[in-house]
């Protein structure tokens, strides 16, 4: 398995408003997807940043911080080695756009996501 790069990053913040003025106007990105409580953004390499509100209840599991998502080459192969590892990953496996993904707890608890 080979990891590519980070390819998302997941905020949850109980000042959405704020942060998303700060990405938007301040570091002047753009805005891709929004609803109530979610924003989405895509930097100049293509990572995806979306920031959740409060009332999200789908990344309600996002406690420990920024979610990071680390692209890989082979989805299926690096899930397995990672379940034979013993790693617990959280729901189901997510698609869309051909691309696969997975959220996962690191053995410290972090809450991360392999995506490919």
């Amino acid at each position: 398995m080979t990891v590519l790069k980070v390819d998302f990053v997941g905020i949850r913040s109980g000042r959405l408003d704020e942060t998303v003025a700060l990405f938007r106007d301040v570091l002047g990105l753009s805005v891709t997807r929004q609803s109530d409580d979610l924003v989405g953004f895509k930097l100049a390499d293509g990572t995806a940043l979306e920031l959740y509100g409060p009332a999200n209840e789908f990344h309600s599991f996002f406690t420990t911080g920024p979610v990071v998502a680390f692209r890989v080459d082979d989805f299926d192969a690096a899930r397995r080695a990672m379940l034979a590892a013993g790693v617990k990953f959280i729901g189901d496996v997510q698609h869309a756009d051909g691309i696969s993904w997975q959220h996962f707890h690191a053995p410290d608890g972090t809450v991360l996501e392999i995506s490919g």
